[in-house]
C-alpha cells in the first residue's frame, strides 16, 4: 500500500493533506498545477477528524461574506488547540486557537462541492478583532467591518457575543461600528457591554503604542489614537 501511495504522489495523482491521521486527497488533473484540489473541496473531511468544531475564519471567512480587499495565499481556520499548518501542494492552511470554538456561532457552506463550515459575519468580526495583530491591524479590521455590518442584524450580533463573551472585543467592536457610523449594530454592542460590570478600559488597538495622540472614548471605555483614528472616517 505504502508503495502504491509513493508511486501515485510521485506522479502528483495525490498528495498528502494529514500525516496523523494519515491522508491523501485526489488530484484532479485541472488541479495539478496547485498540487492540490480546492481547500473547500476537502477542508470538512479533513478537520472533522481533528476538531469537529472547526471553522474557516478571519480574512477567509470575510472573504467569503464578500470582503475581498486582502487577497491571501492560505486559508485561516480556527481549532481548540494549536495545530501546525496543513500544505498540500502549493495550498497552505493555518490554524488558530480558540478556547470558545464549540459554541462561536457557525454557518454550514452548501453551495460548494462539499459543505464546510464558516463563522458568521458578526463572529468574524470579533475574531479579527482578536487576532488584529495577525491581520493587517485597525484598518484591516475596518475594512471588513464596512463590508460585513450592512448584513448583521441585532440576533446574530447579540448570539456571537453571547458566545464569545468576552467585555473587551465588544468594546472594540461597537467603538468600530460607532466610528464607522453604524450606530444601531453600535447601540446594540453598548447594551450588551452595560450589562458587563468587569468592562474596564482597554486600548483600541492590540500591540501598537497609542503614543502621544491617546483619547479615552467614555461611552466604550477605550483608549485610543486619535490621528489612527481620524483616519478610519475615511471607510464611511
Amino acid at each position: 500500500m505504502r508503495l502504491a501511495l509513493h508511486r501515485l504522489a510521485q506522479r502528483g495523482r495525490i498528495v498528502a493533506a494529514t500525516r496523523r491521521p494519515s491522508g491523501y486527497l485526489i488530484v484532479p488533473p485541472e488541479h495539478m498545477r496547485f498540487g492540490a484540489p480546492p481547500v473547500t473541496w476537502w477542508i470538512d473531511d479533513c478537520l472533522r477528524r481533528i476538531e469537529p468544531n472547526y471553522y474557516v475564519g478571519l480574512l477567509s471567512a470575510a472573504h467569503h461574506w464578500g470582503s475581498s480587499h486582502y487577497a491571501r495565499q492560505d486559508t485561516q481556520v480556527m481549532l481548540s488547540r494549536v495545530h501546525p499548518p496543513l500544505t498540500p501542494g502549493r495550498l497552505r492552511v493555518v490554524f488558530y486557537a480558540k478556547k470558545q470554538l464549540a459554541t462561536t456561532p457557525t454557518e454550514i457552506v452548501r453551495n460548494d462541492v462539499v459543505p464546510w463550515r464558516v463563522s458568521t459575519r458578526p463572529a468574524t468580526l470579533l475574531d479579527l478583532l482578536r487576532h488584529q495583530t495577525v491581520v493587517g491591524g485597525l484598518e484591516t479590521v475596518a475594512r471588513v467591518t464596512r463590508d460585513l455590518s450592512s448584513a448583521i442584524d441585532r440576533v446574530g450580533l447579540v448570539t456571537a457575543l453571547d458566545a464569545l463573551d468576552q467585555a473587551p472585543a465588544g468594546q472594540r467592536l461597537g467603538f468600530v461600528f460607532q466610528c464607522l457610523g453604524y450606530d444601531t449594530l453600535a447601540n446594540h454592542v453598548f447594551k450588551w457591554v452595560a450589562r458587563r460590570r468587569h468592562a474596564v478600559r482597554q486600548p483600541l488597538e492590540l500591540g501598537v503604542p497609542t503614543g502621544e495622540q491617546t483619547m479615552i472614548d467614555r461611552r466604550w471605555n477605550i483608549s485610543f489614537n486619535s490621528r489612527r483614528v481620524t483616519a478610519l472616517g475615511e471607510f464611511r
